[in-house]
């Protein structure tokens, strides 16, 4: 019932969207906006258009509580608390861009589960029906200093001792005339490794390929994670996009690792040259860990031999630092 319920939000957003934008990458920018500001919802327009994208909001007056997507140019990354919760946690959008989205999932309280309501963007001419190539994303900062240090509400991830394994997901959907096509994972946060050190929690906006959604005219983000109790997730249920639709891999990062690889597209074996103790992760385009292994030297190689054709990324972590990029393997 529930798939049912977000589609049917979706569709109904659509009856009343503006006019599509030629542009096709929903950058934000072209949405007005004071500095250090944001919008959200309060105007009850029921979302907005940035290039060829609705994204669609639901304000309640009676509370002054919103949820699905705003759109801000906050650049506090320290102030902890529900009081920032329009922040990236990166400080800014991609590339020292001003504008970015932020999302806000509710939850299921009305059916007593306390699930996650996925929230939905409907695709617009010239791209609605095609392939969406892919997005930034990045934690809030609402989420982000709550699972890096803890709150009232939830946990600081790893526990006391650092070992507890706990993870924080975005899951994007995407849909073609009602029907589900398919998904894609990415890991906001993750503390699972068996090394404290390699943990870690996004602070900088990231690449995200949704070309394996197929074609699609609306998308569904929602959130899960390991912290959750009686009222369902206890994590911020907040994450952040931007550049939508882009392929721009040049983004400026925060905190990356340096490291190359070769060939690409790789048929046997992929060389990767990393950090002695990094840890180095293939995942499919559904988020998927395909290899998971831990630098022992300068050169080390890879076996895909076995893996089927298609796109992967290839992530390599050290002392809470992090770069993707993307594989072809043929």
């Amino acid at each position: 019932m529930k798939k049912n319920y977000f589609l049917s939000v979706i569709f109904a957003l659509a009856l009343f969207m503006p006019v599509a934008m030629n542009a096709q990458v929903s950058t934000f920018d072209d949405l007005i906006l004071e500095p250090e500001s944001y919008w959200n919802g309060s105007d009850l327009s029921g979302g907005f258009v940035s290039g060829s994208a609705w994204f669609g909001n639901s304000y309640d007056t009676a509370y002054g509580y919103w949820d699905g997507f705003s759109y801000s140019n906050i650049t506090d990354n320290t102030t902890p608390g529900w009081i920032n919760q329009y922040s990236a946690f990166p400080g800014d959008g991609v590339n020292g861009s001003s504008n970015y989205a932020v999302a806000h999932v509710p939850s299921d309280w009305m059916s007593g589960t306390y699930d996650p309501i996925p929230v939905g963007v409907k695709l617009q001419e010239p791209l609605a029906g095609g392939t969406v190539k892919g997005v930034f994303v990045t934690n809030s900062t609402y989420a982000a200093l709550s699972m890096r240090d803890g709150d009232t509400y939830a946990k600081k991830f790893g526990g006391e001792s650092g070992d507890d394994p706990d993870w924080f997901m975005l899951i994007i959907r995407g849909y073609y005339q009602g029907q589900f096509t398919d998904s894609v994972t990415y890991y906001l946060a993750d503390y699972r490794f068996s090394d404290n050190s390699q943990d870690y929690i996004v602070d900088y906006w990231d690449y995200v390929e949704l070309t394996g959604l197929g074609n699609v005219d609306s998308l569904t983000f929602s959130l899960s994670s390991s912290d959750t109790g009686d009222y369902g997730m206890n994590t911020p249920a907040y994450f952040c996009i931007d550049n939508l639709n882009d392929v721009t891999n040049g983004v400026r990062k925060n905190s990356t690792v340096d490291f190359a690889f070769y060939p690409n597209p790789a048929h046997n074996l992929l060389t990767v040259k990393a950090p002695a103790g990094a840890r180095i992760m293939l995942s499919d385009v559904t988020g998927n860990s395909v290899v998971s292994t831990e630098a022992t030297g300068t050169v080390n190689l890879l076996d895909v031999s076995s893996l089927p054709k298609g796109i992967y990324m290839l992530t390599v972590i050290q002392n809470n630092r992090r770069t993707t990029e993307k594989v072809v393997i043929q």
